[in-house]
């Protein structure tokens, strides 16, 4: 199966890996090992992602953060989470975006410099034990209704734009609008 990786920022030198899981057993013991690190990825709801674009833009935003030195969270998965949420609060955007013991199915991001994707995602893959699924299906398990509701987006807005568009936008933006 095809891996899913692009170019993050020049200024990261990084690049984002995502891997889509279904049926997923063993969401407790990848939350305990993210919380922990010693499973280095993000692991995210995949009820809440409508494309990997989405993901790319977080990821993107964090690991600039990241350089910058200007990290809100402790580290750079944390930081995507909180990127991916519309909260400023940090716990919020966390349990919000997060997997919990009721997901089944997830979306995995993997930071990387290039050339490592392959000892880092390693790790990830061993450790997930559910149905991998190509990254293209994201929106077949998207919650639509819910994603437009925790990014506020309405009817009117997807007459001129589609929901991606919405979410990348206010992801982006985060940091300069008030959410209505």
């Amino acid at each position: 199966m095809e891996n899913y990786s692009v170019k993050l920022d020049p200024e990261t030198q990084l690049c984002c890996t995502l891997y889509m899981f279904t049926d997923v057993t063993n969401i407790a013991e990848i939350r305990e090992k993210v919380v922990s690190r010693s499973l280095r990825c993000c692991a995210a709801k995949a009820s809440l992602m409508v494309d990997a674009l989405q993901a790319v833009v977080a990821a993107n935003k964090a690991t600039l953060n990241a350089e910058r030195n200007c990290l809100t969270t402790k580290d750079v998965y944390t930081e995507i989470l909180f990127c991916l949420s519309m909260s400023k609060n940090i716990s919020r955007s966390l349990q919000e975006f997060g997997v919990s013991d009721s997901d089944k199915n997830i979306v995995v991001i993997i930071v990387h410099k290039l050339g490592e994707e392959q000892t880092v995602s390693a790790d990830v893959l061993k450790n997930v034990k559910g149905e991998r699924v190509i990254v293209s299906r994201m929106r077949e398990f998207a919650d639509v209704n819910l994603v437009k509701r925790i990014y506020k987006v309405d009817e009117d807005e997807l007459c001129v734009s589609d929901l991606t568009d919405a979410v990348v936008s206010r992801i982006a933006c985060k940091d300069f609008m008030l959410v209505k």
